[in-house]
């Protein structure tokens, strides 16, 4: 159980902001697809692949004070707490060696505009649902018209997070 606890805090060791609620889904959804062991299942709503679970997961972090939630008028924004940083350097201590975390991709991912990473999220969502490249190209952009200025970044981003992760 705590294996995922640990998972989404190990966020915060890489990045300890993170700016919207929508930026956290997107993320630990594309990690997920790229084999980071994260247990909430994912549907898809009008902003892509979504999970309440997640969000329950993280409403608890922030109840149990790992994390912090602020509200800044246009996004919530996330951080590590210092009883999230105590959690994690315990749990590392006690599970040597036994998750790996590309904390590059986690870098990358973090860095990425909002709307790049709901079309790349939105793109993989297709492919794991059955659609073959081109077809969930076209869906995604069915899906997401106002999204079309930024396919060719989101396609690139999940090609290279899943070529980086292969090697």
């Amino acid at each position: 159980m705590l294996d995922n606890e640990y998972a989404l805090i190990r966020l915060f060791t890489v990045a300890p902001t993170i700016e919207g609620r929508k930026r956290f889904q997107k993320t630990v959804y594309l990690l997920q697809q790229i084999g980071v062991p994260y247990a909430e299942k994912f549907k898809y709503y009008h902003y892509g692949p979504y999970s309440s679970e997640l969000q329950a997961e993280i409403d608890r972090l922030v109840r149990y004070e790992l994390i912090d939630e602020t509200y800044t008028g246009d996004a919530y924004v996330y951080e590590i707490t210092g009883k999230g940083e105590e959690f994690v350097q315990q749990y590392s201590s006690l599970n040597s060696g036994g998750f790996e975390f590309p904390e590059h991709l986690v870098k990358r991912l973090i860095g990425t505009s909002t709307p790049v990473l709901e079309m790349a999220s939105t793109y993989a969502y297709l492919l794991e649902m059955g659609y073959k490249e081109e077809e969930a190209m076209v869906k995604a952009l069915e899906l997401k018209p106002h999204l079309e200025y930024c396919l060719d970044k989101a396609r690139t981003l999940y090609d290279d997070i899943c070529r980086d992760m292969s090697n």
